[in-house]
C-alpha cells in the first residue's frame, strides 16, 4: 500500500508540474502576442506621424 501512495503523490507532482508548465507556456504566447501587438501599433503610429509631418511640410511650402 505504501508503494501505491507514492506513485499517487508522485503522479499528482507531475501533474502539478506539467500545469505549471503549460501555464508558463501559455503565458510567454500571450507575452509574444502584446510584443506583436505593440510593435504593429508603434509602427502604425510612427508611419502616420510621418504622413502628418509630410503633409504640413508641403502645406506650409504651397501657402508660403
Amino acid at each position: 500500500m505504501h508503494g501505491l501512495m507514492s506513485y499517487r503523490r508522485f503522479g499528482r507532482a507531475r501533474s502539478l508540474h506539467s500545469d505549471r508548465a503549460s501555464a508558463r507556456a501559455q503565458s510567454l504566447r500571450s507575452d509574444r502576442a502584446w510584443l506583436e501587438l505593440g510593435r504593429y501599433v508603434a509602427t502604425e503610429l510612427w508611419l502616420e506621424l510621418g504622413r502628418y509631418v509630410a503633409t504640413e511640410r508641403n502645406t506650409r511650402s504651397v501657402a508660403a
